[in-house]
Formats: structure tokens, sequence, C-alpha cells
């Protein structure tokens, strides 16, 4: 099975993304794969593919990495690679880094306990938007930054899930294989 860990975000930040992506759709139609917004969340730690037997341990990993329940707020739109062409447009937090950090560093501790490779790149919070098709520069990228860029709602991260992605013709579906409760 296909798993990653990651954080839910709210309804709230779905709606948003969403009506962003209906504005920018057809100017970027062709440059653009947009993230269905109900599966927009946060991604702690990718797995790949996994044999079923594991997840007990990951769960085990994800509760021995629980923290108390944290507060998170986007802030601004960018890309990745920060330079050059995007190949990735996201929603970047200005609050809850450092606790949403933290868990990560903890969670990726405990999952190289199971068996798991540690990350090498560092850690950002950020909910992908979009991944860009081809590499290519337009003029429109700052302007979909800035429409990204706002006071987005401050939620309270209280749980973290092992999301099962299955993959179909039509696009990923996500499925929650697991739930651990920060905080308790």
């Amino acid at each position: 099975m296909r798993l990653f860990i990651g954080i839910p975000i709210p309804e709230e930040y779905l709606k948003i993304i969403g009506e962003v992506q209906g504005v920018w759709r057809k100017r970027l139609e062709s440059k653009v794969s947009w993230v269905r917004p109900e599966l927009a969340h946060l991604t702690l730690k990718f797995l790949g593919e996994v044999d079923e037997a594991r997840v007990a341990a990951i769960v085990r990993a994800m509760r021995a990495a629980a923290q108390g329940i944290f507060e998170m707020q986007g802030r601004k739109g960018g890309f990745f690679p920060p330079r050059g062409a995007p190949r990735v447009v996201w929603v970047g937090f200005s609050r809850g880094q450092k606790e949403c950090g933290a868990y990560f560093a903890a969670l990726d501790n405990a999952l190289a306990g199971v068996g798991f490779s540690a990350e090498t790149r560092p850690f950002a919070a950020h909910v992908t938007v979009a991944r860009v098709r081809e590499a290519v520069r337009s003029d429109d990228w700052p302007g979909l930054a800035a429409d990204l860029t706002r006071d987005w709602p401050v939620f309270e991260v209280k749980n973290v899930v092992l999301w099962q992605s299955v993959l179909r013709p039509s696009g990923p579906e996500y499925r929650r294989a697991a739930e651990v409760t920060l905080g308790a």
C-alpha cells in the first residue's frame, strides 16, 4: 500500500484553495495540474509503497512523536524551487512552523527506528495547491502567489493521519488508514 503521513486542513482552507484555483484555472490551464481541494493536506512524510504488516509500527512511531495540540495559520503563497521555473505551487504557514517542525523531527526519528529512511531535505510546512507540468516561465506566477497570500484562518492541529494513496486514472484517492490524536 502507498502511504503518507499528514495533517488534515480545515474546510475553510479547502474552500479558499478552490476559489483561487477557479480564478487561475483557465489562465494557466495547460501548464498546471491542480490538486483537487478536497485532497489538500499538509504532508509530513511520504512513505511510499509499504507492506501492510508495517502499519502498526508506523502508528506506534506516530504516537511516540505525538506532542500537544498546536495552532497553525497559512500566510503566503509560493513556489518550489524558490528560483527559476516553478514546479510546485503552495501555501506556507506563519503560525505553527516551530511546533509542526518539532513533530516532524520526532516523527522522522521514530520512523527511522522502524526502518524508514530519514528525510534529507529541510522540512517546510506547506499545502500543495498545484504541480507545474512543464517547466515554463510565466508572468502569471507572482499574481497567483499574491492571490494565495492572505490572513488564512487559524486552526488547531489535533490529529495526524496515516493516509493510503490509491492511484486511479481519474487521480489519487486518499483513505484514512489510521489517525493519532495529539495531546492524548
